[in-house]
């Protein structure tokens, strides 16, 4: 069975905390054992001092009844060995029978087995040889030592024990609580899964890594939700513009089965359906093309454009327009850094534009055309002299198949400016309708 991530998530501290935990009571026992040790050997040494001592104040006979006091004065628990012999090696005093055979210098520790325990601890022994030509010799057992190790590892086992019970349990609250947005998460994207797709992820905007996450879910959401919406009204707009020409079209054919067109009216009957099929034609391949632009996906044929050149280029393409309706196209463009973006789509918004300002201001007027960067920004401007736009159908005029009342009798589809803010959005741009007085001024920014 698979574990849950917070059940692996406490497991995995738990163990890391273990090692870490077992790493530090390691180096605890090494350096105890290390610093009793040490007050061992310290203290043979001293007791080795002391005999020498002795010696030099009473003689053999004072060092012979020292030994004897510390034989009689021994504990029933610690082991002490003892050897004082003189230069031909007879022993004088002491419980060792026989000199050790060991190769090291005096004054030197060494180890035998215990007596007194033996497999369960070790005596440490010094030696020296005296001026008279003796040898003495002290060892202390480590009895002490293998009973605080003793004690040690055994409090290291029952700490690391509670250890990890701790950690287990702290490590699956602490997970499980970190955890909790994951699961308002999941649980938001389930009831949005089941239809609700009004309901959003509960998120703060100036929280933590998980409220950032769900404020970008959200930003997702709202987007997808504007999708469908836009969607719908598409499909909505097409059925209503698109309705229309069908209709005619099939009434015609449905006429010409019982009243076949003559021969004279035959090529006029012919060109209205071709102009109606041309009209449903040139509307889808508008939506498919604005679609594509919505994507995202022409992102990556992105590349450096000079936007001073491509406004250039927009205005000698409309400058034959402009002198059929004997209006004056004005110029004022700035020299800029490059934009990354998609140079056919620039150059389609551009002409989608000015299209729009030839065909609504009248003759005899000027469009004002304008492009400069400011504050990081390209802004391009478009003004023209018409009747201009109502602030409450200033965001209507992007959506698919929208016109207004006055352009009802103007050829288009009603789907300009629709890919217009698609190319703009395309380029994280901004987009704006203003009054001109008389007429309307669009504003571009696209961040260069």
């Amino acid at each position: 069975m698979r574990l849950s991530t917070s059940a692996r998530l406490t497991l995995a501290n738990s163990s890391l905390l273990a090692l870490s935990f077992s790493a530090l009571l390691l180096l605890v026992i090494w350096l105890a054992d290390r610093f009793m040790v040490s007050h061992v050997q310290e203290s043979v040494a001293a007791e080795l001092h002391i005999m020498q001592a002795e010696l030099q104040v009473d003689g053999v006979r004072g060092v012979t009844a020292l030994i004897n006091r510390r034989m009689a004065n021994l504990t029933l628990n610690h082991d002490r060995l003892y050897r004082f012999e003189d230069a031909q090696g007879l022993k004088l005093a002491g419980n060792v029978e026989s000199w050790p055979v060991t190769s090291v210098a005096q004054e030197q520790s060494f180890k035998l087995p215990s007596r007194k325990y033996p497999g369960e601890t070790e005596v440490v022994l010094q030696w020296s040889r005296l001026l008279d030509g003796s040898r003495l010799l002290v060892g202390f057992d480590e009895i002490e030592v293998a009973s605080v190790r003793g004690d040690i590892r055994r409090a290291a086992l029952w700490s690391l024990g509670a250890m990890l019970l701790i950690s287990l349990t702290a490590g699956f609250l602490l997970t499980r609580a970190a955890l909790k947005p994951v699961e308002a998460i999941r649980a938001a994207a389930q009831r949005i899964l089941e239809g609700d797709l009004h309901h959003r992820i509960p998120a703060r905007p100036d929280g933590d890594e998980f409220d950032r996450l769900g404020v970008t879910l959200n930003s997702m959401l709202d987007r997808i939700n504007g999708l469908i919406a836009s969607v719908r009204g598409a499909t909505d707009n097409i059925a209503h513009d698109l309705r229309s020409p069908l209709t005619r079209h099939r009434s015609r054919l449905e006429a010409a089965l019982s009243n076949p067109p003559s021969a004279e009216e035959l090529q006029p009957w012919v060109e209205k359906h071709l102009a109606d099929l041309d009209q449903v034609l040139a509307t889808f391949q508008s939506l498919l093309r604005i679609a594509s632009v919505e994507s995202g996906l022409l992102r990556q044929e992105f590349s450096p454009c000079d936007v001073a050149a491509l406004v250039q280029d927009a205005a000698d393409y409309i400058e034959p327009l402009t002198d059929q309706k004997q209006q004056r196209l004005q110029l004022s463009v700035e020299p800029g850094p490059l934009l990354n973006g998609h140079r056919h789509l620039l150059f389609q918004l551009l002409i989608n534009l000015l299209d729009n300002a030839v065909k609504f201001s009248p003759p005899h007027t000027a469009i004002r055309v304008a492009a400069r960067v400011t504050e990081g920004h390209w802004q391009l401007s478009i003004t023209d002299a018409g009747p201009g736009i109502e602030p409450a159908q200033r965001e209507r005029v992007f959506e698919r198949l929208y016109r207004l009342d006055a352009s009802r009798h103007t050829p288009g589809l009603g789907l300009g400016l629709s890919l217009v803010k698609a190319i703009v959005t395309l380029h994280a741009g901004h987009i704006e309708l203003q009054d001109s007085t008389p007429g309307t001024r669009v504003v571009v920014t696209l961040p260069v």
